[in-house]
């Protein structure tokens, strides 16, 4: 293909498509349970006329939401997305297009395809729900033995950050289950307990808020052997894990070995403590997640890490380290907190729980994650002799990204603008600390309009720009901080920049305001026959869309206009003004004067306005004189 036909093809398929729709930056990672803006929008909008947009299932085609003909369409909606699929139609007059799906599950992830019709112009772009994070409920599969009077731990814990409706801690005896314990309504219900376990089960409410629902059983009976199940709801989804109580021994039974010890020689007294301490400790697992961590930009994610057994507190040291750096997270050491060997990047950053390590708890609560945070992370224990460690990793961090359009934007001087920019990961806006638009200017920067502790401070505008700037109030709580320049001059040309900041991250992206065509005012003078008609010409080089245009005549020396067209509407104040609506998609606005008189002699002014904007301004200067009628004379 020569270059000619390759520009030939360009231009055809650019007429073809009229405009570009925009998605999200990347693929969509959504907590179970929660909401997600599926992105999509244009930079412009030629008429709401014929607007028809549609969401799909990409893999299936299944109908999310339609709107046409000026309005929603439920009817056609398939009955999945019923109240789940919300769209916003006051924002379509902005080019926004984007759909917001409530109560996200496992099944919805995949890709989605949002269609634009709008007349004889077409686009589309696909949005993809990558991960659904699931309810995922893990505890400890290996057996426990315990001493028959002791206390006991079954662990159970939420992997993922869904609010738990109701957990149950069950037995199995047979066929049956009996009720240990019961978490609903956000509240212990220990009097739903059976019998034999009230007063003797509990869970550890400090930890309740960070998904551990381990059950704690005190002065454990023989005939509390069995397989326990914790089982967990939350929406639509459970998930369960089981524990099995094994082994119950006797506390006397140690005793009376010990008695023997002491009574016997000293080979046998090492042999018997021997015997006891191997029977006494057997080791210990290091727990850690299911899976990798999926965590938001700035937000905190707590890194499990537990033991099933009690550990003895004396000589117990808990590193937590960066395993492909080895960098120095967290150090416990000798009953007391390390920080002055911590790595200063985790200072005020990780917090361990001191008062947990009696229940075998080493778990680590890491706050503010940046996108350096990625990787893995290896807890290891130590106690005694023994030792173990696990290694989980923060596989996601959603980063601070601004999206907009690339493109040159170009606009009539004297009209309004609006530059593009938006917000595309799910940081939440009180979390933006601040959105600047800057101008740039040879080698500086000129400060168009600030965002800055949730607050819009026009006043810090540069004068140039002063109440000539606006954002969009309305949007800025999803992400939007696209920028209204009214009243465009010339010497706006240029390239502005739009920066966010973020907690420690910043993103920024630009956009050209390049041509700047300037309207041009016509005038013409016209002498004319008394009692003939004559067409005041109004014409303009291009066509321009009905929507929203009002064309206006008015003679100088009167108050009141002469013919007016608004609206698919038209009304002459002379009953002698004729218009032709027909040819107003042809740039055409001429006026025709029927049955001229003297007092029609003076000065007559086009003006034609899209929206607020006075996009042409024709004068005509009209004549008479006493020539037959045949004679019409133009200068």
């Amino acid at each position: 293909m020569n270059l000619s036909n390759f520009l030939l093809m360009s231009i055809l398929l650019r007429i073809a498509y009229g405009f570009t729709v925009k998605g999200p930056s990347g693929l969509l990672v959504v907590p179970l349970g929660a909401s997600v803006l599926l992105p999509c929008s244009v930079d412009s909008l030629s008429s709401l006329e014929d607007l028809e947009v549609k969401w799909k299932r990409s893999d299936s085609q299944t109908l999310i939401h339609l709107y046409q003909d000026g309005d929603i369409r439920p009817e056609v909606q398939h009955e999945d997305y019923h109240d789940r699929a919300h769209f916003f139609t006051d924002d379509i007059k902005h080019g926004n297009f984007s759909l917001l799906l409530k109560n996200v599950t496992a099944e919805d992830e995949g890709k989605y395809t949002c269609t634009v019709h709008s007349g004889q112009e077409s686009g589309e772009t696909v949005v993809e729900i990558k991960d659904v994070e699931r309810l995922i409920v893990s505890g400890s599969n290996k057996s426990l033995s315990v001493y028959v009077g002791e206390d006991v731990t079954l662990n159970c814990s939420v992997d993922s950050h869904i609010p738990a409706e109701e957990v149950s801690w069950k037995k199995r005896v047979n066929d049956e289950h009996i009720l240990v314990l019961l978490y609903q309504n956000k509240e212990t219900q220990p009097e739903a307990s059976d019998v034999q376990y009230r007063d003797r089960v509990e869970f550890f409410r400090d930890e309740i808020h960070r998904g551990n629902f381990s059950l704690r059983l005190k002065r454990v009976r023989t005939e509390d052997k069995g397989e326990y199940m914790c089982q967990v709801f939350a929406g639509r989804f459970s998930d369960n894990t089981t524990v099995t109580l094994g082994q119950l021994g006797f506390l006397f039974l140690h005793i009376m070995v010990l008695i023997l010890c002491i009574s016997a020689c000293g080979s046998a007294l090492l042999f018997c403590s021997l015997i006891y301490c191997r029977s006494k400790h057997k080791g210990f697992t290091v727990k850690g997640p299911s899976g990798p961590l999926v965590v938001p930009l700035g937000g905190s994610v707590l890194l499990p890490c537990s033991v099933d057994s009690l550990l003895s507190l004396k000589d117990l040291e808990v590193q937590w380290k960066r395993s492909d750096s080895q960098t120095l997270i967290h150090l416990y050491q000798d009953g007391d907190i390390r920080p002055e060997v911590q790595n200063e990047d985790y200072h005020d950053r990780a917090h361990f729980f001191t008062d947990d390590i009696k229940y075998g708890n080493f778990s680590l609560l890491l706050k503010n994650v940046t996108a350096e945070d990625e990787g893995q992370y290896t807890c290891r224990v130590h106690s005694g002799q023994e030792s173990g460690e696990t290694v989980m990793e923060i596989k996601d961090v959603e980063r601070l990204i601004v999206s907009g359009s690339d493109q040159s934007l170009s606009v009539n001087v004297g009209e309004d603008v609006t530059l593009n920019r938006s917000v595309d990961s799910h940081i939440p806006p009180e979390d933006i600390e601040e959105v600047s638009w800057k101008k740039t200017d040879k080698d500086e920067h000129i400060l168009v309009l600030l965002y800055q502790n949730n607050k819009i401070h026009p006043d810090s505008s540069d004068e140039q720009y002063r109440h000539r700037v606006e954002f969009f109030d309305d949007e800025i709580h999803r992400g939007n901080f696209s920028l209204r320049l009214k009243r465009v001059r010339t010497e706006d040309k240029g390239e502005y920049m739009c920066q966010v900041f973020a907690g420690p991250l910043s993103s920024n992206t630009t956009v050209i305001l390049k041509q700047l065509d300037v309207r041009v005012d016509y005038s013409w003078s016209m002498v004319v026959p008394l009692g003939a008609s004559v067409v005041l010409p109004c014409i303009n080089d291009k066509p321009l869309t009905a929507e929203e245009l009002k064309v206006e005549w008015k003679k100088s020396d009167s108050e009141s206009p002469v013919f007016v067209y608004q609206d698919e509407r038209s009304e002459s104040y002379s009953g002698r003004a004729d218009f032709s609506t027909d040819d107003i998609k042809h740039g055409i606005f001429s006026l025709l004067l029927k049955n001229v008189t003297a007092q029609d002699e003076g000065e007559y002014t086009c003006d034609v306005y899209r929206g607020k904007c006075n996009v042409l301004s024709v004068t005509t200067t009209l004549e008479l004189r006493l020539l037959g009628k045949s004679q019409i004379n133009m200068e």
